[in-house]
Order: C-alpha cells, then structure tokens, then sequence
C-alpha cells in the first residue's frame, strides 16, 4: 500500500510502483488520516519549490499514476 503526503522524505519517482497495488490519496485539506498513513508501506511526496506547498488532488493523483504507467509501460523496437 501506497500512500502520499506532504510531509513524506521519499520523492514518488524514487519507488518502483509493483503490483498488486493500493494508492491511497488524501483531501487536499487534510492529506491522509493518520490511521490510513500508518497502513501504508511506504508514503510519498510530490516535491514542490518556491511557495507552493501542495496541488490539487486531482492533478497529484494524475501525476503519480502516470508514474505508475511510465514504469511499467513496454517499450517497442523501432523499425526503420
């Protein structure tokens, strides 16, 4: 189990996504209930710089499930 949170130290690149798997995501206001963090075998965080400090959970969820594909989509040979 997978969850995230603002005050993780590991980035969401650096975990290698395996299946089967459980991504918890928590509100924007509150990030996960503590009880779901603890359940969690490893949480990550989204890095951010400057001021802002989160993003909306729709745009964080797409970001570390585009991860998820990124690492574990096929690449195909190319042809000439």
């Amino acid at each position: 189990m997978i969850g995230t949170s603002d005050k993780a130290e590991t980035d969401y690149q650096a975990v290698t996504y395996r299946r089967p798997m459980v991504l918890l995501m928590g509100s924007e206001r509150h990030g996960l209930p503590a009880k779901a963090a603890h359940a969690c075998d490893v949480l990550v965080r989204i890095p951010m710089q400057g001021r802002a400090d989160s993003l909306n959970l729709a745009v964080a969820t797409a970001l570390i499930i585009y991860e998820i594909y990124n690492q574990s989509r096929k690449f195909d040979t190319i042809k000439p």
